[in-house]
């Protein structure tokens, strides 16, 4: 649904709000929201996640957008960075885990074959952050429900014209 879609909508309610007031009103509040719906959310005990990253350009630059997505294909965490590396790696799955006790965290987590990930789980399990009978499986099909994600987000940074702040990408 589009801002234009939203000030439409709203005008039919005889309220007249221009879309880019609600694009401004977005970008106020929806880190507030999310936050305090994040706190409210029933978190469901899934049995896998898939984990991957695709990259994306703000001002020029390359970065990365890791995603975390449940058999559902619900979106349960993602984490944007300057580098694809291990500590990247680390940063995502352990803001992934961070509502998660041990007994509600996956038991496998889908991957690609890059190896932060293989480095990140192995700290998660060494410092009791993630499960230590978890598997990490690196089957390229088992991944295709993330895969098939990263054409949707493509499409609308190249609709949206590139970002041009980080902090808003």
């Amino acid at each position: 649904m589009s801002y234009a879609n939203l000030s439409d909508m709203l005008a039919e309610r005889g309220i007249s709000v221009n879309r880019s007031t609600i694009y401004r009103w977005f970008i106020e509040y929806a880190p507030v929201l999310r936050k305090k719906l994040r706190r409210h959310q029933f978190i469901r005990t899934d049995s896998s996640w898939q984990l991957d990253e695709t990259y994306v350009k703000v001002k020029g630059k390359w970065h990365y957008l890791y995603r975390a997505i449940n058999k559902q294909d619900e979106t349960l965490d993602f984490y944007f960075s300057h580098k694809r590396n291990k500590e990247a790696a680390y940063q995502f799955l352990r803001r992934c885990l961070r509502y998660y006790d041990v007994d509600n965290q996956p038991k496998t987590l889908n991957t690609d074959k890059h190896s932060s990930y293989a480095n990140a789980i192995a700290r998660l399990k060494k410092e009791g952050r993630l499960r230590a009978d978890v598997e990490q499986r690196q089957v390229k099909y088992l991944n295709n429900g993330i895969e098939s994600d990263h054409a949707p987000i493509k499409k609308l940074v190249v609709a949206t014209g590139g970002f041009k702040i980080r902090k808003r990408a």
